[in-house]
């Protein structure tokens, strides 16, 4: 099993990380795709990668980290991409969810770091809330040709097909699994076996009570264990009326399809 997005490098984990991991692999997890938000965290997530095989870093600044950007941010992510060719761009991203976004500022983040993307020829991992026409204009006014992840993807079902175009994969969080996400879990529906992977977005996200085998707490706060991905993965594959087999081969087989210029 792959967990296509997740930030191990966040507080949460700090001083059980050890143990998390290890949980993981006890239940089949094989990968873990582990996104940076900031320059702030950049460096955690290449330590994280150069101690831990199974994990793929990815290099980004988030929306919600724009208007905290300092001079030289560019140079400093081309430098990390060099550094780690394995390395994928993300988390990136527009969300006008959050209060006192800049939409201008993130689309202007979000088309640099796409720019380099297809310079360096890399896969992109992008977060996208409430501003899926941005994200439209944006892939169509920019000159990247790469695939790219939406994940958790919760956007309109008549922009899959326009996205599939651009070489889009989806990823379905734990957290869509809940019954109050039928709308949003549905809009996988339409969208084909080979371009879905699954995710835990852990520490984020959590899933539904009865997904939740690895409870886990930090200050008071319940979140998300990434060894809670087989409950989904055997959540997944009940609503799709699947072998889980069958479903750790497909999305494995998508996984590295998604990745494929990584290993070029």
């Amino acid at each position: 099993m792959i967990d296509a997005h997740l930030h191990l490098q966040f507080p949460e984990f700090d001083g059980i990380l050890d143990k998390v991991i290890e949980a993981a692999r006890k239940v089949g997890v094989k990968a873990f795709v582990v996104n940076g938000t900031s320059p702030e965290d950049w460096n955690q997530v290449a330590s994280l990668a150069t101690e831990v095989a199974e994990i793929i870093p990815f290099f980004g600044v988030h929306p919600w980290k724009v208007n905290e950007l300092r001079a030289g941010w560019e140079e400093e992510l081309d430098r990390y991409l060099e550094a780690f060719p394995g390395a994928g761009v993300g988390e990136i991203g527009l969300d006008k969810w959050i209060r006192n976004h800049d939409i201008g500022r993130q689309r202007e983040t979000f088309l640099r770091q796409l720019e380099l993307a297809e310079k360096k020829a890399r896969p992109v991992t992008v977060h996208c809330l409430k501003a899926w026409g941005h994200l439209s204009e944006c892939l169509k006014s920019s000159k990247f040709q790469r695939p790219f992840l939406l994940h958790s993807f919760g956007g309109p079902t008549e922009l899959i097909g326009e996205f599939l175009k651009r070489e889009a994969y989806f990823s379905l969080s734990g957290y869509f699994l809940r019954p109050d996400k039928t709308k949003k879990r549905d809009a996988f529906l339409s969208i084909p076996r080979e371009r879905i992977l699954l995710e835990t977005d852990a520490p984020d996200m959590l899933p539904p009570d009865e997904l939740i085998q690895f409870p886990l707490s930090r200050e008071g706060k319940e979140i998300n264990h990434p060894a809670n991905l087989r409950a989904i993965y055997e959540a997944y594959a009940r609503w799709k009326e699947l072998p889980v087999s069958e479903v750790i081969s497909a999305t494995s087989e998508n996984f590295r399809q998604f990745t494929a210029l990584l290993r070029n």
